[in-house]
């Protein structure tokens, strides 16, 4: 039996804070958040290791008959929708969840920015969304709003938290920066195993 890991569905302190980091993405999720609970998992290895935060997950209801019937739940590392990470009392999306809550329209609030393609390749290593990548910006866009970024086929490449309003864009160079890359799919591979 594994004692270093617990594997169960959130309390209602991991579900405020996660509440909390939604809220300030936007005020118009906290209706769905209700629905969302009871398929959020979290898993915490209680071995000491430095970089070692507790994960969230999203979990079917196939996958929650199967955790909660077996005596398993302490052997499971990771089930589901890998969905972010509490950290300092702090929930951190993860690309997943971002692209899990939109395509299911629990958060129609995202705002959504498309690059082309030299901005796909450079945001799959990591940096940040400069003007010339920028292929389609949103009307309103405002400073440290929440940015799903899209490639030219509208697949989320990464999550983003833009760095100016929309009505600067125009003001920009090429090289200046529109929004800071927080996530990108091109993680998974620059990760050191």
């Amino acid at each position: 039996m594994n004692d270093t890991r617990i594997f169960r569905n959130i309390n209602n302190i991991e579900m405020k804070i996660i509440a909390t980091s939604f809220y300030n993405l936007s005020t118009k999720f906290s209706s769905s958040l209700d629905n969302l609970k009871r398929f959020l998992y979290i898993s915490i290895d209680k071995s000491p290791t430095k970089e070692n935060y507790p994960s969230i997950y999203f979990i079917t209801n196939e996958q929650k008959k199967i955790i909660n019937k077996s005596s398993i739940g302490n052997k499971i590392y990771a089930a589901g929708l890998y969905f972010g990470f509490i950290k300092k009392g702090k929930f951190y999306l993860s690309i997943e969840g971002a692209e899990y809550l939109y395509r299911q329209e629990y958060f129609s609030d995202f705002q959504l920015l498309q690059v082309n393609e030299l901005g796909e390749k450079s945001i799959l290593y990591g940096n940040n969304i400069l003007k010339k990548m920028v292929v389609k910006t949103p009307e309103n866009l405002k400073e440290k709003d929440f940015l799903l970024i899209f490639n030219d086929r509208k697949e989320i490449i990464a999550i983003a938290l833009s760095h100016v309003n929309s009505g600067d864009i125009l003001k920009l160079k090429p090289k200046d920066t529109i929004a800071i890359n927080l996530s990108d799919k091109g993680l998974y591979l620059r990760k050191k195993q």
